[in-house]
């Protein structure tokens, strides 16, 4: 099969597709609500596959390669790759991930060449970078300097050696980007961090689609926004975020971040703020944490944290509790 082979379209939607894909892992059917720590992780779902997000996603990698065979590459020398650059923003992406550079790491590297000009302003993003690059002739031509010299320019002087040797851009890199093979591999690559958050959005998006259909007999409807009483922003907030009376945040990640436990920290910090409004007003606002994924589970100690500083803590497998949570917390409503 060709990397880039027409994709069937799939007409289900995300709370259907999610059913086919885990239900399988439920042979009773409904999942209780686990009353402890260690039940909960045994309901967890390290990895779970959406057939129309991932058809998106290949997608979306298909039209990657189509434009990166379809460019006109008229050499190897540092004006072709300044045309290359400008042309693409994901042209630049990949760029960076055939010199082997992590997009943060490549800011870092902006960042340390404007602060030894004196310039110490925020640092740029890498659309920035990249809008720079098209409007900027000097700019661009330092940037493909980089990519072509590697430890030899000067835009990577303060850069460490430890990470200079992994920069490793390929002379031939045209002739490659010309083979759908290697363009479809390096475009997947590329988009490995995309992936992570459009997947996360996803799941989001399955949880409020099972939040909706709970709540659409009632009338009742949720937002998402900043809840002033709690100074942060709640992903889905029923009725509202000006006064809501259930806060339901969702994080499902398949790796580790450094941010796992800030984000643990965060919700402590949250599910406090709430205990205090309810004593304090004589309210009954419940926090709902919904956590999985193989990143979480290799974080057990944030995982942790985070069940424990919830009113309820749910998974892709327990989400049917949402009824019971409406139904107890949300006034005046009969689902």
């Amino acid at each position: 099969m060709r990397a880039c082979d027409i994709i069937k379209s799939h007409t289900l939607d995300r709370f259907n597709s999610f059913t086919l894909c885990i239900s399988s892992t439920s042979p009773t059917g409904m999942v209780l609500q686990p009353t402890t720590f260690e039940e909960f992780v045994k309901t967890c779902t390290p990895l779970v596959k959406f057939p129309e997000f991932e058809d998106a996603m290949r997608q979306r990698v298909c039209e990657i390669v189509n434009r990166l065979l379809g460019f006109d590459y008229e050499s190897d020398d540092a004006a072709s790759l300044v045309s290359f650059m400008r042309a693409d923003l994901d042209f630049f992406k990949v760029l960076l991930k055939m010199g082997n550079l992590s997009q943060e790491k490549f800011r870092r590297v902006i960042s340390a060449q404007r602060f030894s000009k004196g310039d110490f302003g925020n640092e740029w993003s890498v659309r920035q970078v990249h809008n720079r690059i098209r409007r900027d002739d000097a700019f661009a031509s330092a940037i493909a300097g980089m990519f072509i010299e590697g430890r030899r320019n000067p835009l990577v002087e303060h850069v460490a050696d430890f990470y200079l040797d992994q920069l490793a851009f390929p002379e031939k890199w045209a002739n490659l980007l010309q083979d759908e093979d290697f363009a479809a591999r390096i475009a997947r690559e590329m988009l490995s961090g995309e992936y992570s958050d459009k997947k996360g959005d996803h799941i989001e998006g399955v949880v409020a689609e099972h939040l909706e259909r709970i709540l659409k007999p009632t009338g009742t409807s949720y937002a998402k926004g900043r809840v002033k009483f709690v100074g942060k922003e709640v992903d889905l907030a029923v009725p509202g975020i000006d006064d809501p009376e259930i806060m339901i945040m969702v994080s499902y990640t398949e790796t580790t971040s450094s941010t796992q436990n800030q984000r643990a920290t965060e919700q402590e910090t949250m599910f406090k703020d709430i205990n205090t409004w309810n004593s304090r007003n004589n309210t009954d606002k419940v926090l709902v944490n919904v956590v999985d994924g193989g990143g979480w589970l290799a974080r057990r100690k944030s995982m942790a944290k985070m069940f424990d500083y919830s009113h309820y803590c749910l998974n892709l497998r327990t989400l049917d509790r949402l009824r019971f949570i409406v139904e107890k917390h949300l006034t005046k409503v009969e689902v």
